[in-house]
C-alpha cells in the first residue's frame, strides 16, 4: 500500500513540475516581448495607422529618353560584314559577261571599310547603300566595259546589324535586324521569353553602356516601351526572384515566394494560409524589415487583425523581398499546453495508482 501511495505521490510530483511550466517553449516571441524590445532600442516598432502606413515601392516601368527617342535602324543599309550575291548580264557582242543566265559571281563580303571588290568595277564603297544603289553604281561603271549591262545585287546574309538574346528565352543567340525585326516586340514573339509570369520576368536592354530595364507585363500593357532596336542591342531576359519569410502562428511557415510587383501582408496571410486560429495573436502580426544604414534597428510594423482598419490597411502594405512577416502565439495557446501537460500528468497519476501491490 505504501509502494502505491509513493507512485501515487511520484505521480503528483510531475504534476505539480507540469504546472511550474508556465513559461513552456515557443517559437516566436510574444506581444509583450516584441514592445519590451522595443522600448529597450532593440527595433522601431510602428503600429500601423494611416499615417504611418509606407508607401509602395515605385514601379521604374520605362526605358531611358535615348531609348525611347531613337529612330528605327534602316535595315536596308548595308554594312561591313554583310554577304551579297551578285549575278551580272550584258547585251551585245561583248563577251566579259556571257551565258543566257548571266554570271554569277557568288557571295561577296563587305568589308571593315565598307567595300567590295567587284570585277572589270574594282573596289566599290556600299556601306550606307541599299542594294538598289549598288546596281545602279555596278552598272554605271560596267557601261564603260559592256553594252546595256544589267545586274542583281541580293543581301545573302546580314552581319552588320545585329542584336543579341540571352536568358529565359527559347531562342537565345543573335538575330540580324531586317523587315519584321526592328522593335523589341517583334524580337520578343520571335525569341518565345518564358510566359509563366511576365510580371515577374525582368526585360533588360543593354545599349552603348546604358542599361534599361522593365518587365515583360510592362512592354505587354505600354506601346511606348516597344522600342526600336538599334545595332548592338543586347537583351537579357531574366526571371526575377524575390521571397518573403512567414514565421509564427501562421497555416504555413517559410519562404513565400512574391508573384507580383503589389503584393501586400494580405496577399502573404493567403499564401500562408492565415492565421493559426488555435494559436494566433491576432494584435501581433508584425512586417519586420531591416533598414539600409548598417547597425540601425530593424522597422517592426505592427497589424492588429482584429480591427477592421488595420486590416484594410494590410491590404495596401507591398511587401518587399527579404521582409519576414511574424505573428505571434496567444497567450491562450500558451495556457492550452500547460493544462494539455496537466492532463497528461493527471494520465500518469491514475495510472500509477492502479498498479497492484504485491
Amino acid at each position: 500500500m505504501k509502494s502505491r501511495i509513493g507512485a501515487a505521490a511520484l505521480g503528483m510530483a510531475s504534476l505539480l513540475s507540469a504546472a511550474g511550466c508556465a513559461n513552456l517553449p515557443r517559437s516566436t516571441p510574444s506581444l509583450g516581448e516584441v514592445q519590451s524590445a522595443s522600448e529597450a532600442g532593440a527595433i522601431n516598432l510602428v503600429p500601423i495607422t494611416l499615417a504611418t502606413l509606407p508607401p509602395a515601392p515605385p514601379v521604374r516601368a520605362g526605358f531611358p529618353d535615348e531609348f525611347t527617342a531613337a529612330p528605327e535602324h534602316g535595315y536596308e543599309r548595308l554594312g561591313p560584314g554583310d554577304r551579297l550575291e551578285l549575278r551580272i548580264w550584258e547585251s551585245g557582242q561583248a563577251s566579259v559577261f556571257s551565258g543566257e543566265a548571266g554570271a554569277s559571281l557568288g557571295e561577296v563580303t563587305v568589308d571593315a571599310n565598307g567595300r567590295i571588290y567587284v570585277p572589270y568595277v574594282g573596289a566599290l564603297r556600299v556601306e550606307g547603300l541599299t542594294t538598289g544603289e549598288v546596281r545602279e553604281a555596278i552598272m554605271t561603271r560596267l557601261r564603260k566595259v559592256v553594252l546595256r549591262p544589267q545586274a542583281d545585287v541580293r543581301v545573302a546574309e546580314r552581319r552588320s546589324a545585329l542584336v543579341t538574346v540571352q536568358g529565359d528565352a527559347g531562342k537565345t543567340g543573335s538575330y540580324p535586324l531586317e523587315r519584321g525585326r526592328t522593335r523589341l516586340g517583334s524580337l520578343l514573339a520571335e525569341v518565345a521569353p518564358t510566359q509563366k509570369n511576365p510580371e515577374m520576368l525582368s526585360v533588360a536592354v543593354r545599349r552603348n553602356g546604358t542599361v534599361g530595364q522593365v518587365r515583360l507585363s510592362d512592354i505587354y500593357k505600354n506601346p511606348a516601351l516597344d522600342i526600336a532596336l538599334q545595332p548592338g542591342d543586347s537583351i537579357i531576359l531574366s526571371e526575377v526572384v524575390e521571397n518573403i519569410t512567414v514565421l509564427g502562428a501562421a497555416g504555413l511557415q517559410g519562404q513565400v515566394r512574391i508573384p507580383e510587383r503589389n503584393f501586400t501582408v494580405v496577399d502573404a496571410l493567403g499564401q500562408a494560409r492565415g492565421l493559426n486560429p488555435e494559436a494566433a495573436d491576432p494584435r501581433a502580426v508584425f512586417v519586420m524589415r531591416a533598414q539600409g544604414e548598417p547597425g540601425a534597428p530593424a522597422l517592426v510594423y505592427q497589424f492588429d487583425m482584429r480591427q477592421p482598419q488595420s486590416i484594410a490597411l494590410a491590404n495596401r502594405f507591398v511587401l518587399r523581398d527579404e521582409d519576414a512577416l511574424l505573428i505571434s502565439g496567444a497567450s491562450w495557446a500558451q495556457t492550452r499546453q500547460v493544462l494539455s501537460a496537466f492532463a497528461q500528468s493527471m494520465a500518469t497519476v491514475r495510472s500509477v495508482a492502479t498498479i497492484p501491490v504485491p
